[in-house]
């Protein structure tokens, strides 16, 4: 009985120091493979919005989640494959964000039950194993549709996707990996309860506990009834508690199970790095990825917008001037547009001159840039990972600085074109409006986060200031 005791007690302590080096070093990290696993989705999501290929599920924003739930797995037919994946991987957009949003990253919120919910969403689609040959009918539907956006010669769609399934992959599986520890934490905690609440003070015959397996569960249903109705029953469990304490290597499990439990130690000889915030900075700049197909789509409406007015504006001998120009590659004669736009801090209107094709080719340089933090061997990637985070935070403020122009600029655009053309041709003109708003909200997006960084690197200098080293 002493020997029971002991062992209780080594078990609870391992168990506290577990849950403790859980809570400090995996469960942020979880968080954050969950960040980049959401964020991911996002963009193979969005684009494939862009593309018309799924829709926008009308009645999202009825639907109250109360727990964290797995869409729907039930078969469908090929004609209501659009319909049935729109539903579907909206409710998994949704899940995310719920996830996200009220789900705390600690041991004791992620109990067993949440942890297979998690488990399930994550794996909802195939991603290590993303083909149209899935046995899974989500994952092949959906590979099929992305198949369909690969379609082509846009070059910038299939990297984008290409990245977002491989990111996805690799979250999937550190996400895997690190609820695997979490699981086994709650496991050997559950064990550790039952041996306190009834198992070590059960008396069983050790020569008839396995030959006659089916009766010593049967005590130890009867038990477990008595002292612990309030927890599930979980055989297997129970099973590794009659081998650590009545089989033939019990003490080798009990040592074993002890020395898993343990921390690592960390090198005494090597000081600790002072924390980095560079990760949350190239988080932030790589956010702005999904702006690149926004502004190609942009700059096609505005192209054609541009040939409306023309249409209006010049004769037919102007129209074949421009296009033998076109035909020739000669640069077209500069156009300017008086644009007129409201100013944030005079709150006044003021008056442009926009040069149009010099202000088109920025857009496209701008588009052409973000795309290329799509994938991570680009050379601007590269220099990236290599910055400092003083760097890092001039390229953020840099193109945030950009991207407000743009939106400004763009908005004025999309009023000039609006009220130039005549009423006839009004129909005609292409609004923005979608492509500014997504602007705009990636812009809000990346400045919390560079928000974020500052009010970290702020919170450590004061620390620094007061002699606390903080060196998680």
């Amino acid at each position: 009985m002493k020997d029971a005791l002991q062992f209780q007690n080594d078990l609870a302590e391992a168990l506290e120091q577990r849950k403790i080096w859980l809570d400090r070093n995996l469960l942020p990290q979880l968080k954050e493979e969950f960040s980049l696993f959401k964020a991911s989705f996002g963009s193979l999501y969005q684009l494939l919005l862009r593309k018309g290929l799924v829709q926008e599920d009308p009645y999202k924003n009825d639907i109250k989640i109360g727990e964290l739930e797995i869409p729907s797995e039930s078969p469908f037919t090929d004609s209501e494959r659009i319909e049935q994946m729109s539903i579907r991987l909206s409710n998994f957009d949704s899940q995310l964000d719920f996830l996200m949003t009220f789900y705390q990253f600690s041991v004791d919120f992620l109990t067993l039950d949440r942890i297979k919910r998690i488990s399930g969403l994550v794996k909802y689609f195939n991603w290590p194993q993303f083909s149209v040959n899935s046995q899974y009918i989500n994952t092949r539907a959906l590979a099929e549709i992305v198949n369909m956006a690969k379609g082509g010669n846009d070059q910038l769609s299939t990297g984008l996707i290409v990245d977002s399934i491989q990111r996805l992959e690799n979250a999937t599986k550190n996400i895997f990996k690190i609820l695997k520890d979490i699981t086994d934490f709650h496991r050997q905690n559950y064990k550790l309860e039952a041996r306190l609440r009834f198992f070590d003070a059960l008396t069983l015959d050790r020569n008839n506990v396995f030959m006659k397996k089916d009766e010593t569960m049967l005590i130890i249903k009867r038990k477990f009834a008595e002292t612990m109705s309030d927890r599930p029953f979980y055989p297997e469990l129970f099973d590794e508690l009659l081998k650590e304490n009545y089989g033939a290597e019990g003490e080798t499990l009990k040592s074993e199970l002890i020395k898993r439990l343990s921390i690592p130690e960390e090198p005494k000889t090597k000081k600790k790095a002072e924390q980095s915030f560079r990760p949350i900075l190239i988080d932030s700049i790589r956010s702005l990825n999904g702006l690149s197909h926004i502004l190609s789509d942009t700059i096609i409406k505005l192209d054609e917008n541009k040939l409306v007015l023309d249409s209006e504006q010049n004769g037919f001998w102007q129209k074949v001037r421009q296009l033998i120009l076109k035909m020739l590659n000669k640069d077209l004669e500069e156009v300017f547009y008086d644009i007129e736009y409201l100013d944030p801090v005079l709150g006044t209107t003021k008056t442009e001159k926009l040069d149009f094709g010099a202000f088109r080719l920025e857009l496209d340089k701008k588009a052409r840039y973000l795309a290329s933090l799509s994938s991570r061997t680009s050379s601007l990637m590269t220099k990236l990972e290599q910055a400092s985070e003083d760097q890092l935070l001039s390229i953020l403020s840099k193109n945030l600085e950009e991207l407000q122009k743009f939106h400004r600029t763009l908005s004025a655009l999309d009023e000039f074109f609006k009220s130039e053309v005549s009423k006839e041709n009004r129909e005609k003109i292409r609004g923005i409006k979608p492509e500014i708003s997504a602007i705009k909200n990636a812009i809000v997006k990346a400045n919390q986060k560079r928000h974020e960084y500052i009010a970290q690197k702020e919170e450590q200098e004061q620390l620094k200031k007061l002699g606390i080293q903080d060196n998680v």
